[in-house]
């Protein structure tokens, strides 16, 4: 398990994806979400792209800023449901037992509702690259 201060920066790193505007609520609501880095490696023989892969528990009620990332994000539903919602097209609830796709540079968000929601979420990542960008 690692450290609190390691477990800081990978929510910074991996989950990072998830700030709200100000600095007290942005660190409120890093706190709450919970993260656990599975894998994180290059892929062989495809240059320039890694695999991240990492459990991810959300709290109740959390509703993520929108954002894009610069590859591919595909995501498994443990438990409880996540509403994703991609810009121009209808939002998609997904419950647990349930796998979606998400294509790189997406611009998207999620919220969660009174159950929250455990996702294992994959993405094939462009290596050096910011893991997400913020939009408005």
């Amino acid at each position: 398990m690692p450290s609190s201060i390691a477990r800081n920066w990978l929510l910074v790193a991996l989950v990072g994806m998830y700030p709200i505007v100000g600095q007290a609520a942005e660190s409120s609501l890093v706190a709450s979400v919970q993260a656990e880095n599975l894998l994180r490696e290059s892929i062989a023989g495809i240059e320039g792209k890694e695999v991240i892969v990492s459990r991810v528990s959300f709290p109740p009620h959390t509703e993520l800023p929108w954002h894009w990332h610069p590859g591919g994000e595909f995501f498994y539903v443990i438990e409880g449901s996540i509403t994703l919602k991609r810009r121009g097209e209808p939002d998609l609830l997904a419950g647990a037992g349930e796998a979606q796709n998400i294509a790189a540079q997406a611009v998207h968000t999620g919220s969660t509702g009174e159950q929250g929601a455990e996702l294992v979420i994959f993405r094939v990542h462009a290596a050096g690259e910011p893991e997400r960008y913020l939009v408005d």
